[in-house]
């Protein structure tokens, strides 16, 4: 039973050296290659039919090129063993394909960078790419080079980059002291003595280190994330403050408006009002006078009838007349006593008293409008530098980062008091933790407007405070504020008092022991202005358009330094 397995196994093998590789078939009219490979006549044909031209005369196998077509000559051991195959077929109840070829459809598989690729030996989808032989196939046609342990590579990638530049051979080391990849030749020249190892091994490893620094990167990008939702809401609460602030005005404008509005139609109803007044009085004036016109019209016209009947007629006759009209005489001597009517002259309308008033309110409004102009109301440009408006105006609380702050600063619940302990706290690990100088930063993070903020120092004898920038480093003893270009500091050392900015003391005379020192930050201004007793201590100067924080440095144990909560 064991003799007929093994026998059956060795069938198998030879079988295999029996088959085409193109075809996968039994050979067909079996012809050999100068580089010793064998192929089916119209298989190895029709490989070459489908290569360009200009691409020579190429072992579908091994890849070698021929510039002329090689004589095909029949291999007369493979035909004669694949005869006595067939005869024997049977011996051992093995089923030998042996199918005509007919049409065999070899299509080359497309160069990397295409959008389709096929094998290179018939008309398949391509799995995978043989670096060694440089040719595309598919799953079918893959297994000798698997069998031969070639290296393969996805269809789409480019074998040419897998090859030396300088050797033409697939690169397999990889050089850690100059993070080069090579060839086996390579070995042997400029990277003699270097470290070099499998190309599988340095994958290996820079896996391995990636797989370390992930924590670290996902931490970092948690930070960040969390700085940018605050950054967020603030422009989310500035976006509501200034929708807020607008529809304030809007209200306010409707109701100046409306303001102006009834003001200007009541002094047009009074104007009205009084118009039709004095036109009533003048209206009865001028009937009157016009009646005094008429009569004194009918007289003299009736003065006039008479004076020309006196011409007509003798005296003695107007004697008698006269004795005899006694009523148009009386009526003559009323016409004679007329004197003028005396009129009292109504006042002129005078409305400068509401047109005064509309003036004022007018000017009122230019006034506002001119303070506008020049700035912000409540945010004039030049900020009297006087604690209680400083407090008023831009006073902040900060609190400060657990996630920053050095094994020694212990926080307090309410994140503003840092306390100096040892031997310290087991904070976990993350990236803006000082590893080195006992500090601690705030979460608040500024870079525009003006903010002011105070420190209690009552229960410490020395300390640094001051503000760093937000991509300050936290590792080492160069993260010390005060002692690089990004962080600016008051410190209080042994009762004496300095500024420090990138390792340059400036030393400070501060009278008396204050319990509280503020900090004045104009980011515009690019100006820190610290504070003690309501006097200037200092003003730093700097590019603090970028984010900064504020933060503490605590000297020495069971020491504590404390943000104020200022409420406006």
């Amino acid at each position: 039973m064991a003799s007929s397995s093994s026998s059956s196994s060795d069938i198998g093998v030879i079988l295999n050296e029996l088959t085409c590789p193109v075809c996968f078939e039994l050979y067909k009219e079996p012809v050999g290659l100068p580089c010793g490979h064998s192929f089916c006549r119209l298989c190895l044909e029709k490989s070459w039919e489908n290569r360009e031209a200009d691409a020579g005369y190429v072992c579908p196998n091994c890849r070698e090129v021929f510039p002329q077509k090689p004589k095909l000559m029949k291999n007369m051991i493979i035909a004669n063993l694949i005869e006595n195959v067939k005869l024997k077929k049977g011996k051992f109840g093995l089923e030998v394909r042996d199918t005509e070829h007919g049409d065999v459809n070899v299509k080359e598989g497309m160069k990397s960078g295409g959008s389709e690729c096929y094998c290179e030996l018939c008309n398949g989808e391509a799995a995978k790419s043989c670096v060694p032989c440089e040719i595309i196939c598919c799953a079918k046609h893959l297994k000798p080079h698997q069998q031969r342990g070639h290296k393969l590579v996805d269809p789409g990638v480019k074998i040419e980059d897998l090859r030396c530049i300088e050797h033409g051979k697939p690169i397999q080391p990889y050089c850690k002291d100059d993070g080069s990849l090579m060839c086996v030749t390579c070995t042997g020249g400029q990277h003699r003595d270097h470290d070099v190892v499998a190309l599988e091994i340095a994958h290996a490893e820079l896996k391995d280190v990636l797989a370390a620094k992930y924590p670290h990167v996902s931490q970092s990008m948690e930070s960040v994330a969390s700085q940018l939702r605050h950054v967020q809401e603030e422009e989310a609460q500035a976006e509501n403050s200034s929708r807020n602030a607008e529809d304030s005005l809007e209200e306010k404008r409707r109701l100046v408006c409306q303001l102006v509005n009834e003001s200007v139609d009541l002094m047009k109803s009074e104007i009205n009002k009084r118009k039709m007044e004095k036109l009533s009085l003048l209206g009865k004036q001028r009937e009157k006078l016009e009646q005094q016109m008429e009569d004194l019209r009918q007289g003299k016209s009736t003065m006039d009838a008479a004076f020309q009947d006196l011409e007509a007629i003798s005296f003695l006759h107007v004697w008698f007349i006269i004795n005899g009209s006694k009523d148009l005489l009386k009526r003559l001597e009323t016409m004679s006593d007329f004197k003028s009517m005396k009129r009292t002259p109504l006042p002129v309308l005078d409305f400068s008293k509401e047109e005064k008033n509309l003036d004022e309110l007018i000017t009122l409004n230019k006034n506002f409008l001119e303070k506008i102009q020049k700035g912000p109301v409540e945010h004039p440009e030049k900020v009297e530098l006087d604690q209680n408006n400083l407090r008023r105006l831009y006073g902040r609380s900060p609190s400060l980062d657990p996630n920053s702050a050095h094994r020694e600063i212990k926080i307090s619940g309410d994140l503003r008091t840092a306390t100096r302990t040892r031997p310290g706290i087991q904070y976990p690990e993350h990236p803006d933790r000082f590893d080195v100088c006992p500090q601690v930063v705030s979460r608040d993070c500024f870079s525009s407007g003006r903010h002011y903020w105070e420190v209690d120092v009552r229960s410490s004898s020395s300390w640094e405070i001051g503000i760093c920038l937000n991509s300050m480093g936290r590792k080492g003893a160069e993260s010390g504020l005060g002692g690089n270009p990004e962080s600016w500091c008051l410190e209080k050392y042994n009762n004496e008092f300095s500024a420090w900015h990138n390792k340059q003391r400036t030393d400070l005379s501060v009278p008396g022991d204050h319990e509280r020192f503020g900090f004045f930050l104009d980011c515009e201004a690019g100006e820190l202005t610290c504070f003690g007793d309501s006097r200037v201590l200092h003003v730093f100067r700097g590019n603090f358009m970028d984010p900064v924080k504020p933060a503490i440095w605590v000297w020495d144990d069971d020491d504590s330094v404390h943000f104020v909560h200022l409420v406006k």
